[in-house]
């Protein structure tokens, strides 16, 4: 068994063993309250723990990574956000096609940072927003590369990340691509010459070039407008009986903590606080 079929179940023995250590709190209480005073002692007792969860996603930074403070803003929001609907929650970092196949074979049960797409909705159901990001393309800084129309990219190998959900327009168009394990690859594989473009998202982009000591810097740059604004959720697994509660639990949270200004916060620590999705709502909201 793979250590996150492992640690699945050593979370939910862990869950079962504090359900049962709060029954017994509830029948000790019965026994020790009088008849008058046992409804009111009763409803003192803490609330059953809610199940714990295990999520999965790949390294993607800014956004969710262990190289990041509290992994990133995408995650530290997550973690909030499940902190305060009463879920404890453990994470894994894997490339983004294993984290799939953990949710599919229920080895995990929600994955960080997913773009909507119909095609998903067969194993996981999507909550609420949680950011917004621009896809975009770049090109090495001395590479005569312009485009206007997708059309104009025909003669070009485009390198992409394996499983990712691309623009509906850029998958439409019959391409020349080549898929890679993670963005950072995509990128140095630019460089090298061994793809013409990289489909990317600016966030992204400009956090593996900018950063110090990095090899990208002033060697690569975007190229044309963006071709989509995508928008990341989380996916939770359909294989969970309580699938739509957890949901339901999540978005009414996620919602909670925005009105209270939590999340303007969290956002703020991590330098995305003028995030377009955010801001929208916020204006929408007053």
């Amino acid at each position: 068994m793979s250590r996150l079929g492992w640690l699945k179940q050593i979370w939910r023995v862990m869950s079962l063993v504090v359900g049962l250590a709060l029954w017994q709190m509830l029948l000790c209480a019965q026994a020790m309250a009088s008849d008058g005073e046992r409804h009111s002692e009763l409803h003192q007792l803490p609330a059953m723990a809610k199940t714990p969860l295990i999520s999965v996603s790949n390294d993607y930074p800014p956004f969710y990574s262990p190289q990041m403070s509290e992994w990133g803003v995408v995650y530290h929001l997550v973690e909030a956000v499940f902190e305060h609907a009463g879920y404890p929650l453990s994470h894994e970092f894997y490339p983004f096609i294993r984290a799939q196949t953990l949710i599919k074979r229920e080895l995990a049960d929600l994955i960080i940072g997913v773009w909507y797409r119909p095609e998903r909705e067969q194993w996981i159901d999507f909550s609420d927003p949680l950011l917004s990001v621009s896809i975009r393309l770049y090109k090495r800084s001395d590479s005569k590369i312009v485009f206007r129309d997708i059309k104009d990219l025909k003669p070009y190998l485009i390198g992409i990340g394996r499983g990712y959900a691309n623009p509906v327009a850029f998958g439409q168009a019959n391409l020349n691509t080549e898929a890679a394990s993670s963005d950072a690859v995509n990128l140095r594989k630019l460089l090298a010459g061994r793809v013409d473009l990289v489909l990317i998202c600016e966030d992204v982009a400009r956090y593996l070039i900018e950063r110090p000591g990095s090899e990208y810097n002033g060697k690569l740059e975007p190229v044309g407008d963006p071709l989509s604004v995508e928008l990341f959720h989380i996916g939770v697994a359909k294989h969970l009986p309580n699938a739509r509660q957890i949901l339901a639990d999540f978005n009414q949270s996620l919602a909670e903590l925005h009105r209270s200004g939590e999340l303007t916060k969290i956002l703020a620590s991590h330098g995305f606080e003028h995030n377009a999705y955010w801001q929208q709502k916020s204006q929408s909201s007053q």
